[in-house]
């Protein structure tokens, strides 16, 4: 269960969204869709929330105030220090043993998108944190900052758009509604939100239109591929209005690319040189996560595996290597006796540039000489939806999950051979084309 705790001014402004269609269905205990004869058979909460008043923890024990005049004069006002210190220590006390990820919502921060959704949806508790006035001192904030867990940030910014609100109360409701659809089992259909618009089942476009009864209303009929019964005819349909649309509508998901351009880039061969660079990259694009093992730069130790060479290429920006990714040598701890099976990942690119295709570049070249070199199946480290609308399908009904050593989950998919992947604005160099 993914628990949310919200520091407001204003909790009240929550009760008519939580307490309403899928937030309120999310967070109540409802009869097994599974089982639905069965009254005795429920699925829990899948979500909870817990409101808290910042004022309770105003120092001013009569007026209860928690803002004061902004230091070298100007209009508004700025929210002090003390009481929003005191609130998270309280709230992160509630249960000590699930430390929550902290989230402040502020103009100021960056982007909220499908993507981040589901990342803060793989987290088992958020607190969000409601800004007003003219927001909080900005004391209180370096120092959650500097609470960094693991090496990472103890404050994650985040702006759900470029407009300035009275508050972050609206915008708290909407990351809860966006993540909240994202949990499994708060949908009643788990596969509706892989379908929605930003999300994997439509290759991060735009969703196509939708029609329901009658055939005709008011002179306009269905499209009669979605009556014609033919389920492949509809799938296609459906991905080029998909496409057609988002054409229209937001070019740059086709590309990658944003309002600022990217240089053209190099994808090519990784060289022994290089270690440095690539551990850098690795280590900025995952921190403390990311590559540990700098001789994936140095093709000269390549692995072999049924006498495929290990592949390893890069981004070249100017010389700069700003993107990595690497297929290795891997085995099936569950069946040792197994050889001559690939691994693709990680694909780490600097977060400077990331979101501009380098990634499905560097990929596809990976996959590219693999498929040259005769390999028919791959281990996919990572997140297999991150692949699959990138020409893979898993290699059986279910996938095949197994472990990297110690190292995180990965799937077994089949290379889908005739399947093109957008690769932003990059150039391959002579030696790859």
């Amino acid at each position: 269960m993914l628990r949310f705790d919200v520091i407001t001014l204003f909790p009240e402004m929550f009760a008519g969204v939580l307490d309403r269609s899928i937030l309120k269905r999310a967070a109540a205990s409802i009869p097994d869709p599974a089982s639905p004869d069965d009254p005795t058979r429920v699925r829990p909460p899948v979500a909870s929330y817990h409101l808290h008043q910042l004022r309770d923890f105003s120092a001013d024990a009569r007026h209860r105030k928690v803002d004061k005049p902004p230091f070298g004069g100007g209009p508004g006002m700025v929210l002090q220090c003390q009481p929003l210190w005191d609130a998270v220590r309280h709230v992160e006390s509630i249960e000590p043993d699930t430390k929550p990820r902290r989230v402040l919502l502020t103009p100021t921060g960056r982007s909220f998108t499908q993507r981040v959704a589901e990342e803060l949806a793989a987290t088992p508790r958020l607190l969000l944190i409601c800004g007003h006035y003219e927001g909080f001192d900005q004391r209180a904030l370096d120092a959650l900052h500097d609470e960094a867990p693991e090496g990472g940030d103890g404050l994650d910014e985040i702006s759900v758009g470029d407009f300035v609100l009275s508050g972050g109360e609206l915008p708290a409701m909407t990351l809860i509604d966006a993540v909240v659809r994202l949990i499994p089992g708060a949908l009643g259909d788990a596969d509706s939100a892989h379908h929605d618009s930003f999300s994997p089942g439509v290759k991060r476009l735009l969703d196509h239109p939708h029609y329901t009864q009658p055939a005709e209303w008011e002179g306009r009929a269905v499209p009669g591929v979605l009556r014609s019964g033919d389920h492949a005819a509809v799938a296609a349909w459906r991905e080029a209005q998909s496409r057609r649309l988002t054409e229209a509508r937001r070019p740059d998901l086709l590309t990658g690319t944003t309002t600022v351009p990217l240089p053209i880039a190099t994808i090519r061969e990784a060289a022994p040189s290089e270690t440095e660079a690539i551990a850098r990259v690795h280590t900025e694009a995952f921190g403390d996560g990311g590559c540990t093992e700098p001789q994936e730069a140095d093709i000269s130790r390549a692995l072999r595996a049924a006498n495929l060479d290990v592949i390893s290429v890069v981004a070249d920006l100017n010389g700069d290597v700003v993107g990595h990714a690497v297929i290795s040598e891997a085995h099936l701890q569950e069946e040792p006796a197994v050889r001559g099976l690939l691994a693709l990942g990680p694909i780490a690119v600097r977060p400077p540039y990331q979101g501009r295709g380098l990634g499905q570049a560097l990929m596809r070249e990976c996959v590219r000489q693999a498929k040259q070199a005769g390999a028919a199946r791959l281990f996919l480290l990572g997140n297999p939806a991150f692949y699959t609308r990138f020409g893979f399908e898993a290699a059986n009904d279910s996938g095949f999950s197994s472990k990297w050593g110690d190292g995180p989950e990965f799937m077994v998919l089949n290379l889908r051979p005739n399947k093109a992947i957008n690769t932003g604005m990059v150039v391959f160099a002579d030696a790859f084309d």
